[in-house]
């Protein structure tokens, strides 16, 4: 007997000794607030190129395990169709993501880390990136016909706002006109796109033919928000208010999300109108300064 509880005496010493070890590499990981990510690209072009993203703690040192990376690259722009890139594994430390810049002008690039206990850190970035016939300078997004007035006091960024509209009565229905307290100006867009440049076009207005739907989305056609009078924010609201050609007005709360995965449960009738997935990108009220905008040795914020 008194063996074998000498034997089983250094086997629970190792034991306790291998816990403890265990629970001290636990607690040596990192948190997602002390993680780093840092991206470069391979191409400023108009067209493929390669973001590679780089994980290290706050200390500089590189994470052999970082988790899954998922990359979202919108254009400043609103209105245009988001490029998406996702990576289950790094080497040394760092993901390699094949992307494409669809269009020259300024992009949003959004890089978002899970890490293997669930935790999630996220950078933002800025690139602004030219077509083959402007490799001197920035490609310009071309904005005929919706001049803007820089001396009508137009303030801070842009957004968009998207949703889906059905008209269930039994004649047309036009919006011809939005306002709203959370911007200086605000028109009817539809995004299309000629020799890789995107054009915005204005509308005169929307129009919703009787028993039928028509959708407000990235890429297509949106309600353009101009001078943002104040930031909006994720998981906020903002008021809306269209106005028909029968003289009705539709008061409408909108969502303020990075993007619509899914339908929302929002669904509003007003009139004949049925309003659903209703929602805005997220956007500062500050003005953007475009000389800041070229490749970032670190991230944005």
């Amino acid at each position: 007997m008194a063996n074998r509880i000498g034997t089983a005496r250094p086997r629970l010493l190792c034991l306790l000794l291998l816990s403890m070890i265990l629970v001290a590499c636990r607690q040596q990981q990192p948190s997602a607030d002390d993680i780093q990510l840092s991206m470069s690209v391979s191409d400023m072009l108009v067209g493929e190129t390669t973001l590679l993203v780089k994980v290290t703690d706050s200390d500089g040192n590189i994470l052999s395990n970082p988790g899954a990376l998922k990359v979202r690259g919108d254009m400043d722009h609103a209105g245009m169709i988001p490029v998406l890139a996702e990576a289950d594994s790094a080497i040394n430390g760092v993901f390699s993501l094949p992307f494409e810049w669809t269009m020259g002008g300024g992009w949003i690039i959004e890089a978002s880390l899970t890490r293997p206990d669930g935790a999630v850190a996220s950078e933002t970035f800025h690139y602004e990136i030219l077509t083959e016939a402007d490799e001197t300078g920035m490609a310009e997004m071309d904005h005929s016909g919706m001049e803007r007035d820089q001396s009508a006091g137009m303030r801070g960024e842009t957004s968009a706002v998207y949703m889906r509209v059905s008209n269930r009565g039994e004649s047309d229905i036009s919006i011809i006109s939005a306002s709203s307290a959370a911007a200086d100006q605000i028109e009817f867009h539809e995004t299309r796109v000629i020799d890789d440049m995107a054009r915005m076009e204005a509308l005169d207005g929307l129009l919703i033919p009787a028993g039928e739907t028509i959708e407000l989305a990235p890429g297509g056609a949106h309600i353009m928000l101009m001078g943002l009078r104040d930031d909006l924010a994720p998981d906020s609201q903002m008021p809306l208010r269209l106005h028909c050609d029968k003289g009705e007005v539709y008061e409408l709360d909108i969502s303020v999300m990075n993007m619509r995965m899914a339908d929302l449960d929002d669904e509003i009738q007003i009139g004949d109108l049925v309003f659903s997935n209703r929602w805005a990108r997220p956007a500062s009220a500050g003005a953007m300064n475009h000389a800041d905008m070229n490749t970032p040795a670190t991230p944005s914020g």
